[in-house]
């Protein structure tokens, strides 16, 4: 399915599950392959910044001509990445996530 704006309900509906499916994929990887606390992750994930931001990512990457499982993929790689810079981040200051 094309997005275009003003979203359509249906569109909508699914930006909706393709983002949530993108935030939980990239959850999943981290646990799985860090073992990096699965509900911390969620909870990092689907907060309101880090929703807008991977859809618009997953936007742009359609709007590119990427095929949904590539331009899902690549938003769940930047996802991971915003996180684990933000942990360094935090990290590097001696906060505590």
């Amino acid at each position: 399915m094309r997005f275009s704006a003003p979203l359509t309900p249906a569109q909508a509906e699914l930006l909706g599950e393709d983002v949530g499916m993108i935030a939980a994929l990239a959850a999943q990887a981290l646990n799985h392959v860090h073992g990096v606390d699965v509900e911390r992750l969620v909870k990092a994930f689907t907060s309101s910044n880090a929703l807008d931001v991977t859809a618009v990512r997953y936007l742009k990457y359609l709007e590119d001509g990427l095929p949904r499982g590539e331009a899902a993929g690549r938003a769940a790689t930047a996802l991971m990445h915003d996180w684990a810079d933000a942990v360094l981040n935090v990290s590097s200051r001696g906060d505590h996530a």
